[in-house]
């Protein structure tokens, strides 16, 4: 496309890691498309097919019928729609969408190859104005000189960031955080080798338990995404509470309540921990839990022991240093304990040495259990493999959960082993069937059915 058509955005040529194709308009086509835009930017209400229609037999302009339907389809992503984001937003590979400025490569995140440059960008401060106020203005919302920023959340869950001058010196900063509405499965970490079919298996039999599991790691390692896997895991008739800043998580359990914070209303994330105390949940699971305010309100709630087990995400790098961060916050050295295992996820850069390509990796690299207040890995990685340790022989965890099952140690082992196996065949399935896949092989097809229905 070429920048002449004044659209305000445009696409380079050549390669690049992430390709928008254009859409390839002759010099009478693209005469006939701005008249069109500019017919219906005068109407905003008309029909575009009519409106073309009309303009062709006043111009005595003959146009076949591929070429028309190109021509509109353009038109109505570039005065109705988002441009170039229409395209993009529409792909359900990609998490987010990052303008950093004006006649700069528009950025995506894919969910299985990390960040990419397009050969997209915004050529016009007006359109990167109008770009943003189309997507704020069903919210109420609007980007002005006096209101230099907005941060909203969008009907279908995604999230947006955007800034002009003055606080934001390079012209334009959009940022577009997708609420994907199939997110990977287990199975799916497993062939990323984010986590191992070992632990996948393990996770499965003991978050049947009554057990809480802290998802810790960095920024951007992808905790949240392995927490939504994970919850295939836990039983679909279950009530679950879910509390977010954020709505990230998308779960097939029908008797699932999200409650959202909302800082400019004053509720706070400590609010709604404490407000799943009367909420009977059967699992409480908390987006992210940043503050002191918020741990301790956590903490509240997994001492109270409301619910089978609570869920929730935290900034560490390390199982101990979760622990330690916790301490900080204000939790007594001896609740800690209410917290019955940690995951450490890792956003890891890595040089391909053969082709000097460099990639971002999320790993899992141990899974701990909390005994007597300090980690007790039951897996750690060895040789780039997540593996048993010598603690799981002597997991308190698989302890607590024999019951549940009412299995020996034995058994219980045996069935890991058995759903390893399961998980292995589990191939090529989205999210919703692999979740259906695992209910119907843990409870039988009953127990899955109501996730059918959404």
């Amino acid at each position: 496309m070429e920048e002449s058509l004044n659209l305000g955005w445009a696409l380079r040529e050549g390669k690049t890691p992430y390709f928008i194709p254009p859409v390839e308009l002759s010099e009478g086509e693209k005469r006939i498309f701005i008249q069109l835009c500019e017919l219906l930017l005068q109407n905003p209400s008309g029909e575009l097919p009519s409106l073309l229609k009309r303009y062709c037999e006043e111009k005595n302009v003959l146009l076949d019928k591929a070429a028309g339907e190109k021509i509109v389809s353009l038109a109505e992503r570039c005065v109705r729609g988002l441009g170039i984001f229409d395209f993009l937003l529409q792909d359900d590979e990609l998490e987010e969408i990052s303008v950093v400025g004006l006649q700069k490569p528009v950025f995506v995140f894919h969910r299985k190859k990390g960040w990419m440059e397009t050969n997209a960008f915004i050529s016009s401060e007006e359109h990167a104005l109008d770009l943003i106020n189309k997507i704020a203005r069903p919210l109420g919302r609007r980007v002005t000189t006096q209101n230099p920023r907005v941060n909203a959340i969008l009907p279908d869950g995604s999230r947006l960031h955007a800034s002009i001058p003055p606080v934001c010196p390079q012209g334009v900063e959009i940022t577009i955080r997708k609420f994907l509405r199939n997110p990977l499965n287990a199975r799916e970490l497993c062939d990323l080798q984010t986590l191992s079919l070992d632990a996948a298996a393990f996770l499965w039999a003991v978050l049947y338990g009554d057990v809480s599991l802290c998802i810790a790691g960095n920024t951007g390692s992808g905790k949240t995404t392995t927490l939504n896997a994970l919850f295939s895991f836990i039983p679909l008739n279950e009530r679950i509470v879910v509390t977010e800043e954020t709505p990230e998580l998308f779960l097939l359990h029908e008797h699932c309540v999200k409650i959202l914070a909302n800082e400019e209303l004053g509720v706070g994330m400590k609010d709604l921990v404490k407000d799943t105390l009367r909420m009977r949940p059967d699992r409480v699971v908390v987006g992210e839990v940043r503050s002191a305010e918020e741990t301790q309100a956590l903490f509240d709630s997994l001492l109270a022991g409301q619910a089978k087990g609570s869920f929730f995400t935290f900034h560490a790098k390390s199982a101990g240093d979760a622990l330690q961060r916790m301490q900080s916050f204000g939790i007594a050295n001896e609740d800690l304990n209410a917290v019955d295992l940690i995951l450490v996820q890792k956003r890891i850069s890595f040089l391909d040495k053969k082709t000097r390509a460099q990639k971002e990796l999320r790993r899992v690299t141990e899974i701990c259990e909390v005994a007597e207040s300090k980690p007790r890995v039951l897996f750690e990685t060895k040789n780039g493999r997540l593996e048993k340790t010598g603690g799981f022989a002597s997991s308190l965890t698989v302890e607590k959960v024999l019951a549940n099952y009412g299995f020996s140690k034995k058994e219980f082992a045996a069935e890991v082993q058995k759903r390893k196996k399961f998980l292995l065949a589990m191939q090529w399935l989205d999210f919703r069937d692999f979740t259906l896949q695992t209910q119907d092989y843990a409870f039988g097809q009953k127990r899955a059915v109501g996730a059918k229905r959404k």
